[in-house]
């Protein structure tokens, strides 16, 4: 299984070739949306190793400014370990808006609807068996507490925490459940390979 910072280095460059400066600067802006803000060194340590794994090739990218650029381009073998990943089970957290769901749900959706969709259904069906769930009880004893408490207080502030969690979890489900109506519609559209115009057939409407 990879670990997270394998699974964001590999789903960037399944998309393109990146130096790891570039994937520092994407991480520092959009890393804390994953949970996940890792150090320059870690992503350079990570890179060697991905490198050592055949993983990801490394080329030199001489710039005409400033010093030269080692990129990351991804490997068969690397894509091999990315889609093993992302054909694994997902396993959704207790959290509803963990970032975990996110990070995959982008980084894997790249490789097709299909995939999206796979992941939406599993995290939705939690979603939905999470919501039925009785809530956790914590009523109290005053004599037990090691505080005066009102009781009446302590109820109006165990009615605040559920409200939050049932208001938080109700529009995440809904989110869920438009997503994936959405995408079970649109999956054969998206799944059709894309037509482009032939360029030699115009040249050859215009010569006539």
């Amino acid at each position: 299984m990879l670990n997270k910072l394998e699974c964001i280095i590999l789903g960037h460059l399944v998309r393109k070739p990146m130096a790891g400066y570039d994937l520092h600067k994407w991480l520092n802006q959009e890393g804390p949306f994953f949970g996940y803000s890792p150090q320059p060194s870690q992503i350079y340590r990570q890179l060697t190793k991905c490198l050592d794994k055949g993983w990801v090739d490394l080329s030199i990218d001489q710039r005409r400014t400033g010093p030269d650029a080692k990129v990351y381009s991804l490997t068969a073998a690397g894509l091999t370990a990315f889609r093993e990943w992302a054909d694994s089970p997902h396993e959704p957290t207790i959290r509803p808006l963990d970032a975990d769901f996110q990070m995959r749900f982008l980084l894997t959706g790249i490789l097709g609807p299909e995939v999206a969709l796979k992941l939406l259904t599993s995290e939705l069906d939690f979603r939905r068996r999470q919501q039925r769930e009785k809530a956790y009880s914590d009523d109290i004893d005053p004599s037990e507490a090691a505080i005066d408490v009102d009781v009446s207080w302590n109820q109006e502030l165990i009615r605040l925490g559920r409200e939050r969690s049932y208001l938080l979890g109700t529009t995440y489900l809904t989110w869920l459940e438009m997503a994936h109506a959405r995408l079970s519609e649109q999956v054969e559209e998206f799944s059709e390979p894309a037509t482009h115009p032939d360029p030699t057939q115009d040249k050859e409407e215009t010569a006539k």
